[in-house]
Formats: structure tokens, sequence, C-alpha cells
């Protein structure tokens, strides 16, 4: 009979496989990863190196230090790994009970061997107890090998399924992952690579470190640079523009092309679900040579965008209506947003949000397509070619209520409310009409039901866009579209980009250059040059409101978007609303990274919302604005503001 080292190395070398090795960061830990790595590693291979951190285990170390020991623990393989080609990642996972730890692990990587010590002074595995637990507990498709003194000292080979009952990932699982699940990951930087490269770093306590999420793409070079005084001297828009890409490989591991691979079946029947289930919806099944042949075979000519992952191409259908049609690379990072997008759009019937038209699914494509908007994006009118010819008031005023109403249908006014995560100007189609429409909801999420907030390991979105408590703290919730919003209606107001580092030093952020302006009430200064003093003044006074209350730092002080939706439309309620609304303010806090605010005026919560995050500024010095209404509070800035004519 073959022992499960031989068996192991004659296993199929189809690059899918995941080795799981529970190491601890000593010569033991590097005793199974030598062996791992020399005995049973082949091309293609991922190597999960997992180290269990108990909670006593935290009171002697701190997080970002223990990132940099994992890091550099690791980094020694990298070598090795190269010339093996083959993919070895670090993993830390939170856990009082090791070998529960590590079967849970081995699950979740769909592991096909398990690598640990049995030494009497290794933490993995003392008397062989976590051995005979793995070697009992562990799924009969994996291999378990314990080692002492590099020696097998107990051994339980995998059991062959029949063809057909394979262990498959569950799409549904996809679709719908549960939350918190995530245990922390590094990989090891390379020195040889550019700091793009994709890192990830992932915690289930995001609150135990302010700015986690945005450590998930950092490299130990990074982590070291913070530790520089000189980083120190870095604005944060400098800091952030030099952070890796958010978009991911089109196949981003081994067991997403196994993924991919053996569900392109399952997909299509999951999405016959999805469509079913909201029958109100137009989408259909398109061919891909229907689509190849409306875009001219996806020529050049016919690329009106792209990203990361994905291409847009402008078509005509047979019918001779015009599309956009985007077409994604398959994997299964996209399968997921895919299969989660087409389930929240297809839902939503709104006359300010582009519908779904349609979907089709290659072997490695997928594509969705969408009614074509000739006059392009707000962002194009605004910023780009198109901006030549400036919008006018009344249009800037009608798209700024316009996507308000959809941002407030997917709130509240629909029976399951959404997060759309993504909003901004390149995301506000034009009708003809220059009526606005909301799209790409790629990134969107179902809210929660029973709390205030997610908590997500990953950010998402685009940088001068991102509220403060999702990009310190993963926070999700509408309030992160609330932010976003507010940056468009300045955007609407100024006619500056949100992020723009061609800007002088400290003005490269739209809203940290805006909110001193509007602090001062100096209004003149905050208008599009382009709009020529051509404006409805009561207009202004009510947006430029609606974005000092919409980009307030802290979540729970921003307004909901039906109520900034009614502002807008100029509701003689909003002012007894408005004056109640922050009179309880201070009754509910509901989050603990949030600055708690002494009970004052309207005044004074304006005043902190027109502050920054590395406002100076104090609290107290805003109690001057003893103001009753709104009303009187912008009469008073408008009044100490220069004419506008």
């Amino acid at each position: 009979m073959k022992g499960v080292e031989e068996q192991l190395k004659e296993m199929k070398n189809d690059g899918r496989s995941c080795i799981l090795v529970g190491v601890q960061i000593d010569a033991n830990g590097r005793e199974l990863l030598d062996w791992a790595l020399s005995k049973i590693a082949k091309k293609g291979d991922r190597i999960v190196a997992v180290h269990v951190c108990r909670d006593s285990d935290l009171s002697n170390t701190t997080t970002l230090s223990l990132i940099k020991q994992i890091d550099d623990y690791l980094a020694v393989y990298e070598g090795l790994c190269s010339l093996k080609q083959v993919v070895l990642v670090g993993r830390i996972s939170r856990g009082n009970s090791i070998r529960r730890v590590l079967v849970r692990e081995a699950k979740l990587n769909t592991a096909k061997a398990v690598v640990v010590g049995a030494n009497k002074t290794c933490k993995f595995g003392g008397s062989a107890s976590v051995a005979k637990y793995c070697a009992k507990k562990l799924p009969p498709t994996t291999t378990l090998i314990a080692l002492q003194n590099g020696k097998i000292i107990l051994e339980k080979g995998a059991a062959k399924l029949p063809p057909g009952q394979e262990q498959k990932t569950n799409l549904r699982s996809i679709l719908h992952p549960s939350i918190g699940m995530d245990p922390k990951v590094i990989i090891p930087s390379s020195k040889n690579k550019s700091v793009l490269d994709d890192r990830c770093v992932v915690d289930r306590e995001p609150q135990l470190m302010p700015g986690w999420p945005l450590l998930r793409k950092t490299v130990s070079a990074n982590i070291e640079t913070v530790k520089d005084n000189r980083a120190r001297k870095m604005s944060v828009v400098q800091w952030v523009m030099n952070l890796p890409d958010r978009s991911l490989p089109a196949i981003q591991s081994p067991e997403d092309a196994e993924i991919v691979h053996n569900h392109s079946i399952d997909l299509k029947k999951e999405l016959e679900i999805v469509l079913g289930m909201n029958p109100c919806s137009s989408c259909k099944w398109f061919t891909y040579d229907e689509l190849r042949i409306s875009t001219d075979y996806f020529s050049s000519d016919n690329l009106i965008g792209k990203g990361g992952n994905s291409r847009v191409y402008k078509g005509c259908l047979s019918n001779d209506q015009l599309v956009a049609i985007k077409v994604s690379k398959l994997s299964a990072e996209s399968l997921k947003n895919f299969l989660l997008e087409v389930d929240i759009i297809t839902s939503l019937q709104h006359d300010n949000i582009v519908p779904l038209i349609g979907i089709c699914i290659d072997e490695t494509r997928l594509l969705s397509v969408y009614s074509y908007f000739s006059e392009g994006s707000l962002e194009e009118n605004l910023h780009g070619q198109k901006a030549k010819h400036s919008l006018s008031w009344d249009m800037r005023y009608k798209i700024a209520i316009g996507a308000a109403e959809a941002l407030s249908f997917i709130h509240s006014d629909f029976s399951r409310p959404v997060i759309h995560r993504d909003v901004k100007s390149s995301n506000i189609l034009l009708s003809n009409e220059f009526k606005p429409q909301l799209s790409d909801f790629g990134l969107a999420l179902w809210a929660p039901k029973n709390s205030s907030y997610l908590t997500h390991n990953d950010v998402v979105g685009t940088f001068g866009y991102l509220a403060p408590e999702y990009f310190m703290y993963g926070k999700v919730s509408d309030k992160i579209d609330v932010y976003a919003f507010g940056v468009v209606l300045l955007e609407l107001l100024t006619g500056r980009k949100p992020i723009n580092d061609e800007n002088p030093k400290g003005q490269e952020s739209l809203v940290m250059w805006a909110k001193p302006i509007l602090e001062k009430g100096e209004m003149t200064q905050l208008l599009d040059p382009k709009l020529e003093g051509k404006f409805n003044e009561d207009q202004v006074q009510r947006m430029v409101l609606a974005a000092s209350l919409c980009i307030n730092r802290t979540a729970r002080l921003r307004p909901e978007m039906n109520q900034i939706l009614r502002l807008l439309r100029g509701d003689q309620e909003v002012e007894e609303w408005m004056n109640a609304q922050f009179k309880n303010n201070d009754n509910d806090l509901d989050c603990q990274d949030e600055e708690t605010y002494p009970a004052s005026s309207f005044g004074s919560h304006l005043g902190l919302a027109l502050l920054d995050i590395d406002d100076d500024a104090s609290v107290t010095s805003y109690e001057q604005h003893n103001i009753s209404s709104w009303e009187d509070y912008l009469k008073g800035r408008w009044s100490r503001s220069s004419s506008f004519e």
C-alpha cells in the first residue's frame, strides 16, 4: 500500500491543490513548511501557512507587530516558491482551540492536505492531540500528515469519492456569504515586485485597528513607511494615491479557477432562479454571438470604457436599440459580484435607475447589457471633453434631484433596502434630456435588517467619495452613500474633481478644499465660474446646505437621503424636521469610533459638518452659532458673502 507522501506526489498536477500547514513562528514551523514545500508541493499549488492566535497572545503584542512578524517569517521562502512556482499565503486566525481552527481553515480552503507538527514542545500538536483530532474531523477527501523531527508519525490518506460526488463550493454561499468569517491574511512582500501587487490583510475585529481596511493591500515595506517620520508629513491624499488599485486579477487563485470550472452550468441555473424571483424585470438572455455582432466583434472603435477586469462597448441590437455592453472576465470574484448585481438590479424599478436589459454567460466572460446614454456621464459633462459645453444651473439642479430620488428609493422606498457603495459622478448617466440615471450596482449590497451597519473586510469604491467610517473602519451603511452624494453635490456646485493631485498642496481633495470655504460663508469662491453668475439663489442655498450635511464626518449626524431629497425640493416642512432632528442627535450614539458631541444648536451641528478629519478646530468654537434654523444660518452666511452679481 502506498504511503501518503507517494499518494500526494501522484496527485493530478492541475494547479488547484491547496496544502494547509499549521505553523508556529519558530523553528518547528519552519520544519513543517520546509517539508511541505520540498516533499509534496507541486507547480501551481497553494500553500496556506496558518498561525492560530489566541486572545491571550494579543496581550503581549500589537496587531501591526504580528503582521510584520509573520511577513518577515514567510519572506525567506520567496526564492523557493518562485523556483517551484507555488504560492505561499500566510493566515492568522483567532481562536482558543487550535485544533478546531485548523479543521475550520482546512474546510474553508478546501485543502487537499493538512500538515501539522507532533513535537512535545510544538504548540500545534503537543502529544499529537491536534493531529488525532484533525484525523477524525477533517473531510474524508483531505489528507493528514503529522510530523515529528522531520518524520511522519501519523498519516491519514484521502478517500476517493465516486465520480460526480467531488466536493463543490455552493454558489449560494458565494452570493450570500457569512459576515465576519474572514481571518487575517498576510501575503509576504516581494522586493522585486511593485507595491501595486495585490496584498491582503483582513481582520474579523477591525475596531481594534483604525484604518485596517486600507492595510489589506499594503506590504511590509508600507508598514515600515508608516512608522517613518517622513510618512507623517505626507498628506492623506498623497498617501492614498500611492495605494494599490482595488481591481482584482482575472483569476485570483487556483481555488477561484476550480470554482469557475465546476460551476459554469450551475451559474446559469442560479441566474434563472434570480430572474424568476423578479418577474417585473425585463432582463433577458442574450447569446454571445448576438452581442458580438452588435459590437462589430467587440471592435476597439466601439470601446467606450474599461476598468481593471471589465470593458464596456457600444452596441446596436437587431432591433436598432443602442446598448452599452459590459464584458467582465470570469473569475470567482466577478462571479460573486455578477450574481449579486443581477439579483439587486433586477429587483429595482425606478425612472432614475438604469435597468438591466439582458445578460450573457460565455465560457470565459460575463456580459451585461444596459441602455446606451448618448450624453455620457455627469463626470464627463463636468470634467471631461463634454465639459466644453458647461451644464447650466437648471440642468445641475435637475440632476441633483434625480440622483437623490434614485438613492432615496433604494435606501428607504424599496421593500428591501440597498447600499450602492459606489455613488460618484461617473456612475450618474445622462439621457438626451439630461435626466440622471444611477448606474453600476456592481458593488451594491443588501442593507442589514437587524443592525445599523455592516463591517466589511474590504474597502471598495473610489477615493474622494469614501466616507470616513468606511475608509477607516470598514463600516458600511446607507450613510456612506449619503456622504458620496454630498461629494457629487460639491462637484455640481464647484465644477471641480473629487481628487485632483495637480491642485496646490492641501487642495487635492474637493472636500478638504470646500469645507473651510463653506465654514467662512465665502460662497462666491465655491461656485463654478462657468456658471457666470446664472443660477437660482434659493436653490444654491439648499444645495450648499445639503452638501454640508452629507459630508459630515460623523455618520450618525448625516441625514437620510429622503430628507436630503425633501430639502432639495424646497419642502416647507424640512425646516421643522431639521430643528427636531438635530436637537436629538446626542440621544443615539451608535458608533464607538465617532466623537461624542455636546448638545447644541443647529448652527453648531452645521459647524461640525464643516470640520475636516484633520481639522484642529475645537467643537466649542462653533457654539457661537446660536441659529434657530438652517434658513437663518444660510441667510447669515449669505449676507457675509460678496455679491454673486
